[in-house]
This record gives C-alpha cells, sequence and structure tokens, in this order.
C-alpha cells in the first residue's frame, strides 16, 4: 500500500486509515521511548469512544503513521511516499525504503540489527513554551538513568535516515557540500536545502526589529553565530544537526547571569530542570516565532533545554499543530 503525495493528514480520512492500520497490525500502540529528548516524561494516549458510529477526531500523534506522515509533509523534495512494506511502516527516499522499526527508521538492510539501535525523537514542538515541571523522586531516578545512558554512548541511532535526507554521509562530503551565508550580519555555513527558509526567517526578523525594541536590542546583543560544524551531540553518541548544516547557535556577548543550557545549569543547580523561564537567557518571542514561521524549533522548549539553539525540524511543528488541535480530553 502507497501514499504518494503531500500528506495524508489533509484528508479527512486520516482517522479512519489510523483505526484501520491499527485493526491490521500495521501500527503499534506504545509511542517509542526517545531517551534523550526534552519530552520524554510526557506520555500521551488517543481516547477510544465514538459518537453516533463516526471515527473520533482525536489524532495519536505518537502513532507510526502520523509521524512518518508529517516527515511526508515536511521534506516532500527528498521523502516520496509512505508505503506498508512487509507489515510496517516506511518512507521512501530515493528509491530506499526506511522502516519504521519502533521509531529507528532503519533501511532494509539493518532491520536484522534493530534492537542495536536507539529510537529517533518525534516528540511534537509547542506554540508556547511548556510549563515546568516538578519530578517526583520516581521521575528523577529515571531521568538520572537516562541521562547516565546517554553519556555513557549507549543511544546511538543509526544515521542511515538522516544522511538519506541530507546527503552528508561523512566530513568530506559535508565540507564540500555545506555553503557559505550571513544571518544577522555573521557569516555561517548551512546545508542549502535550509538557505531559503533561513533567509526567511532573518528577512521576518529584520522586520519585526523596526517596532519591537526587544528584538532590536536582541540583535545588538549578540555576540557570535554558529551553524556547520562536524560534530557529536554532547554527552552522546549521536551526530549534532549541526554536523548537517541544519542547527544555528546565535550567541549572546553577555549572558548575563542567565543559564542557557541544561549540562551547564546542572554544575549549579540540582534541580536544573526546575530553573524558573525568567532565570533563563531569553529570546524575543518575534523571534522564536520567526524561526517556527520558517520550520525551526528552538531549543528552549526543550527540556534539556538550550536557549541559544534553533533546528530545522518542520515535521515536529507539524505534529505540534496537531497535538493542539486535538480535543481537550474529560
Amino acid at each position: 500500500m502507497t501514499f504518494p503525495g503531500k500528506g495524508l493528514l489533509a484528508l479527512p480520512a486520516v482517522a479512519l486509515l489510523l483505526q484501520c492500520a491499527v485493526q491490521s497490525g500495521g501500527i503499534g500502540n506504545d509511542i517509542p521511548d526517545s531517551g534523550n529528548t526534552e519530552t520524554e516524561f510526557v506520555v500521551s494516549s488517543a481516547p477510544e469512544t465514538q459518537e453516533s458510529g463516526k471515527v473520533a477526531s482525536f489524532v495519536d500523534v505518537g502513532s507510526p503513521l502520523v509521524i512518518l506522515d508529517s516527515l511526508l509533509q515536511a521534506y516532500p523534495h527528498q521523502i516520496t511516499a509512505l508505503q506498508i512494506r512487509d507489515g510496517d511502516w516506511s518512507v521512501l527516499i530515493d528509491g530506499e525504503p526506511y522502516f519504521w522499526a519502533g521509531g529507528r527508521m532503519l533501511s532494509r538492510e539493518q532491520l536484522d540489527l534493530a534492537e542495536n539501535y536507539a529510537s529517533y525523537s518525534f516528540r511534537p514542538i509547542p506554540s508556547d513554551l511548556p510549563p515546568l515541571r516538578d519530578l517526583s523522586p520516581e521521575e528523577v531516578d529515571r531521568l538520572n538513568s537516562r541521562i547516565e545512558k546517554r553519556e555513557s554512548l549507549q543511544d546511538a541511532r543509526h544515521p542511515g535516515f538522516m544522511r538519506a535526507l541530507w546527503g552528508m554521509d561523512d566530513f568530506h562530503i559535508a565540507e564540500i557540500t555545506v555553503i557559505q551565508t550571513e544571518f544577522l550580519g555573521y557569516r555561517i555555513r548551512i546545508h542549502p536545502g535550509i538557505q531559503e527558509p533561513l533567509e526567511r526567517v532573518e528577512e521576518e526578523i529584520l522586520r519585526k526589529a523596526e517596532t519591537d525594541l526587544s528584538i532590536s536590542e536582541w540583535i545588538g546583543e549578540l555576540g557570535d553565530s554558529g551553524a556547520y560544524v562536524w560534530r557529536e551531540i554532547a554527552g552522546s553518541a549521536n551526530r549534532s544537526l549541526h554536523s548537517y548544516g541544519i542547527a544555528l547557535d546565535l550567541i549572546p556577548a553577555d549572558y548575563q547571569g542567565k543559564q542557557a543550557y541544561w549540562r551547564w545549569a546542572g554544575d549549579f543547580y540540582e534541580e536544573w530542570w526546575a530553573i524558573p523561564y525568567e532565570d533563563r537567557y531569553p529570546v524575543p518571542e518575534g523571534v522564536v516565532n520567526a524561526f517556527q514561521n520558517n520550520g525551526f524549533i528552538w531549543g528552549g522548549k526543550w527540556f534539556l533545554f538550550d536557549q541559544i539553539h534553533f533546528e530545522y525540524r518542520p515535521e515536529l511543528l507539524i505534529l505540534g499543530t496537531l497535538a493542539q488541535a486535538n480535543p481537550s480530553e474529560g
């Protein structure tokens, strides 16, 4: 079964497709454990009630079909179809299927080794700042355990899917793929695939800065900017999105005593996750919205917060929009 095109979620029948896929065993009921995301303690489940024989309008943003469809919508030039193959959902990139495989996004050759890899993170990004959480002792223990696993480099995801999306297989290919551009007065190197959306971000920020003093002051207080650099995520076995040229750091000349990164904050705060937003390095809302309007997410909304970091992940914004459109429970 193949679904080519711009995305299933534009169709009224998506809920029926979801129901049929679950009944046929095509979709698992468990949301994959990302192991290293900002919202890994948030678990949601779709209500199963129906009224008057109609399919419920609730969309389960943790289901493989919805997640893979968000990828189809987000990357129409790279992903050409959404398919069911060998009883699992998959997306097609350059004629090669990448299987859901419990969120691991594996090629056919890697399926037998699935247990060796962690799943990708597809947590929806909300439009507003998420509320801070008070963690129970059990949740703190679980958090520390996951961070310890990550720090011991046991969180490796197979990079084949990201390589297929962005074509940055190794350092040499990355170096000849990235292009040099300018953003808010700083020279950076990026993947050519994000040049146009990043230009739109800059245009929107500069336009807003003409009437928004907080934005113009924020621009003036920047001290540096960086995008492409070949490296792993700090304390992780996985390549940073900076190494694909699709992430950007906007670094102030002075943090003015504010906390900017969860790892740094952990040196001073035992409960770093509970640091109030007013004590974290602020990025004006208009700047964050300019990025989100063009497919970028902000690390300031992550549980493992990174206030200066933006990355191109439009699929997470699509999922966030779907999640917020769901009817509230009760």
